[in-house]
């Protein structure tokens, strides 16, 4: 059962989705879409280093001393390679690498490998231009394939094709920003095992520090961004029954820092902390998790 406090927090985050976002000329968010297309015939290449740590015990929602000192640690390098069909319509592709390291008092255990590759599709549908201000709504699907190896321990892949709707929204305006989207995971199965739907949500706060006023375009910027990352997991079930120590709800507070040095790149970093962990049944939670990147504009 997802908490209450979990799902009013969820529910904000969807409420400001919905709002429109500001800023003029600003990078896009680290942890959340934007419905800012790469300009007409825009290519884009994005890499970043991402680390999530697990190493607490949560028993029905509560954190708990673990006799066994469990812990997870991911090491994720994914490669996003967006590409402009029109100025309104976007594809791309998503291919990670995994490290994934496993530890207890029984002994150690890590795997390396490609994980699951996806592929999405994105369309603005609603575009307002003003003076030093625009407005954008889009909605993106996409698709993720069982790549990686999901036979392993632990597992670099689910071995399920799952599928993911959402709506982007952005309004931008002067040095604000403010970004949403919500999502929904429609996850399949492997064999007997069916995984729980996702329900997400993502806001964004965007500020442009620097420059307070351009003197030209494009100059360089550094943006601040605050971030609510959140998602509502439903339990797997295992030959029709329910495995309660699956799913859960986690709402992160992400905070990050952006360089933009020119038209065509940017670098990034972010780090990702709980502000509601609560894994259902008995799992590790999420700690903490942080990521480091750069993103290039190809023409």
């Amino acid at each position: 059962m997802v908490s209450t406090r979990a799902a009013a927090i969820l529910f904000a985050i969807v409420i400001l989705t919905l709002l429109p976002v500001v800023t003029h000329a600003q990078g896009p968010p680290i942890n959340t879409d934007t419905p800012i297309m790469l300009g007409v015939e825009g290519r884009g290449v994005r890499t970043f280093l991402k680390v999530v740590t697990m190493d607490k015990l949560f028993v029905s929602g509560a954190e708990t001393a673990d006799p066994m000192n469990r812990s997870m640690t991911a090491f994720i390098y994914p490669v996003v390679v967006p590409f402009n069909l029109t100025p309104k319509t976007q594809i791309g592709a998503i291919a990670p690498f995994l490290t994934r390291n496993f530890k207890s008092t029984a002994g150690d255990n890590s795997q390396s490998g490609f994980g699951d590759a996806s592929i999405f599709l994105k369309h603005l549908v609603l575009q307002v231009d003003r003076k030093a201000e625009t407005l954008r709504v889009a909605i993106k699907g996409s698709a993720k394939f069982p790549t990686g190896n999901d036979s392993c321990s632990p597992a670099l892949g689910s071995g399920s094709v799952d599928y993911g709707i959402s709506v982007v929204a952005g309004w931008i305006k002067s040095r604000w920003g403010l970004y949403g989207e919500t999502i929904y995971n429609i996850n399949t199965s492997n064999g007997a095992t069916d995984f729980g739907n996702r329900f997400a949500g993502n806001a964004a706060v965007g500020y442009r520090v620097l420059p307070t006023h351009y003197t030209h375009y494009p100059q360089p910027q550094l943006n601040l961004y605050l971030e609510m990352n959140g998602s509502v997991v439903e339990r797997t079930r295992i030959d029709g029954m329910e495995n309660p120590d699956s799913g859960g709800s986690i709402v992160l507070f992400s905070p990050g820092l952006q360089y933009v040095g020119g038209r065509r790149w940017l670098i990034e970093a972010s780090v990702q902390l709980p502000v509601i962990n609560e894994p259902n049944g008995t799992q590790l939670g999420t700690s903490w998790a942080a990521s480091l990147g750069t993103r290039v504009l190809i023409f």
